[in-house]
């Protein structure tokens, strides 16, 4: 990579602080701001007493930069705030830097790029899961840029600028989804408020050759071939899920034959999640349902299916099955509640046009939220565009007039060769 002619490179390493450990349990009244990895996602350190650490830690002073080591938190970057008149430690998880030509949030902006995370991810060892963790000495010979420290804060300053706006359009695009379950909420509620007066049980609208019904009770061991079953996670959007569904020993089925499905039969989720709805279509084999799932077959002569899914999806019947489900070792929703379920039934062609009009409002509205899914992805794209553009030195103008990046680099190891060796704090491991 070709950087601006006043910029210069270095190796991680002599940014690395070498710190001092300590033990707050020696301290147990003194109260430490602690910079552990979890208090990452709260963007502030854990506010303890020594009492309350179990181990050692290491010393942190304002301006360090903080760089996770330990997988899968390998992405976050902190800089230490200002003193709030607490001690401030570590865990040993951080890799600490300090006294560097870099500005603490060029430093942080670098370290969490994608072109240093792929490399920082070279480094990474361990058996797997959370025993992996970077290597610093690996992570400390990857090249760093360094501009000018002017340009440095200009840079700092137009990210801050362009990431607060990409976070404002992050969170109205991710107000999309929520809105979106609003409106179909609401849409669903709006078709069903009609004063119908002919009121019948659900029951009364099943096929009497196939009652409500449960399905299979012990499914046993999930097998590579047989029958596939439909359980509650298969019930998405009103779908069936079929990719996702898994297997059951052919004579485990033939047990519960009569609980199989077929297109056209509303399915709802009646143990623990309560009142999934699903319609059965697009079924290419035999399939038969969990314990947790009841299958309604509706007779066709006085109730469309997907009427009747959309009816049961709509809130006041939602607020009907979770009233009478039955706390035992999970929520129960028992069949016999549900043959109970009051309808208020329209004519045929009435259903017919709500199912219509309710279709194409719900496709805009996925249209919608795929739209914004998709700008929600293009915008993790162009920071990370701008973030790029960034550390080549082309997000901001350069000035002839800054101090070359090469004068401040001697300037600071002339300084450095000149300070008096620190002692070393005591060799102790510094945990999470």
């Amino acid at each position: 990579m070709t950087l601006p002619e006043s910029w210069e490179t270095i190796q991680l390493a002599e940014c690395q602080a070498r710190t001092t450990t300590v033990d707050p349990r020696k301290e147990p009244l003194t109260k430490f701001d602690l910079f552990s990895v979890p208090s990452y996602s709260d963007a502030t350190p854990d506010q303890v007493t020594g009492a309350d650490i179990g181990s050692a830690k290491q010393e942190v002073e304002p301006g360090d930069v903080l760089l996770c080591k330990i997988v899968p938190h390998i992405r976050r970057g902190w800089v230490v705030p200002p003193p709030s008149g607490r001690a401030q430690i570590a865990s040993g998880e951080w890799i600490v830097f300090r006294d560097t030509p870099l500005e603490p949030n060029f430093l942080r902006r670098f370290v969490l790029s994608d072109e240093f995370h792929d490399q920082f991810m070279r480094t990474v060892s361990g058996v797997g899961g959370s025993l992996m963790r970077a290597r610093p000495a690996e992570a400390g010979k990857i090249k760093v840029p360094v501009p000018p420290l002017a340009e440095q804060r200009r840079i700092v300053a137009k990210l801050d600028a362009l990431t607060a706006r990409l976070a404002r359009a992050r969170a109205e695009l991710d107000r999309v989804p929520v809105l979106v379950r609003d409106f179909r909420k609401r849409t669903l509620g709006q078709m069903f408020a009609g004063d119908w007066a002919n009121v019948v049980d659900l029951g009364s609208l099943t096929l009497p050759s196939a009652p409500i019904r449960y399905g299979v009770l012990q499914p046993g061991g999930e097998k590579g071939s047989g029958v596939q079953m439909i359980r509650v996670c298969d019930l998405h959007d009103m779908q069936v899920a079929w990719p996702s569904l898994r297997r059951i020993a052919p004579e485990i089925d033939r047990q519960f034959s009569s609980a199989r499905v077929q297109d056209g039969d509303v399915l709802i989720s009646v143990v623990g999640t309560i009142g999934r709805i699903a319609v059965v279509f697009g079924m290419k084999e035999p399939t038969n349902i969990a314990r947790a799932v009841a299958r309604l077959r509706p007779d066709t002569s006085k109730v469309h299916p997907m009427w009747l899914a959309l009816r049961l999806a709509a809130e006041d019947c939602q607020k009907m099955f979770a009233a009478d489900a039955r706390e035992v070792a999970r929520k129960t929703l028992n069949v016999s509640l549900i043959k109970a379920t009051p309808i208020a039934l329209p004519p045929l062609s009435v259903q017919a046009a709500a199912v219509r009009t309710l279709t194409i409002a719900f496709a805009r509205a996925d249209r919608l939220e795929a739209e914004a899914a998709r700008a929600r992805a293009l915008i993790d794209q162009l920071e990370a565009a701008i973030l790029a553009r960034a550390f080549r030195g082309e997000l901001v103008p350069q000035d002839p007039n800054d101090e070359p990046a090469s004068v401040l680099l001697d300037r600071i190891r002339a300084e450095r060769a000149a300070a008096p060796k620190a002692k070393r704090g005591r060799r102790a491991k510094a945990d999470a």
